[in-house]
């Protein structure tokens, strides 16, 4: 067990970032629904008590309430494939989303 506060935090936050990471590897890979694979990275987030900030920008995506209504079709899905992919390769959030 890790005692130090500032160092605790910062393996959960390390560990939740490799918990996301590897949803998206998933995404990317077609292992995976993007829709699915939406809800985990959030309760992923949600689960870190929200340490995870570089996440947040993916849960403000416009029309798009990942604890609410999703509205699935082929755009939400090529949107949620595209992001994992740009996250990957460190790309995302990228000017255009807003955040």
């Amino acid at each position: 067990m890790i005692h130090n506060r500032k160092t605790r935090i910062a393996a959960r936050r390390a560990d939740a970032l490799e918990r996301a990471r590897q949803v998206f590897q998933e995404i990317s890979n077609g292992f995976l629904d993007p829709c699915e694979a939406y809800r985990r990275v959030y309760s992923i987030y949600l689960g870190s008590g929200g340490l995870a900030e570089e996440r947040r920008s993916l849960f403000r995506l416009p029309g798009i309430e990942p604890d609410g209504f999703l509205h699935v079709d082929d755009e939400f899905r090529a949107t949620i494939r595209r992001i994992a992919g740009e996250w990957l390769r460190g790309d995302w959030p990228s000017s255009q989303s807003g955040a």
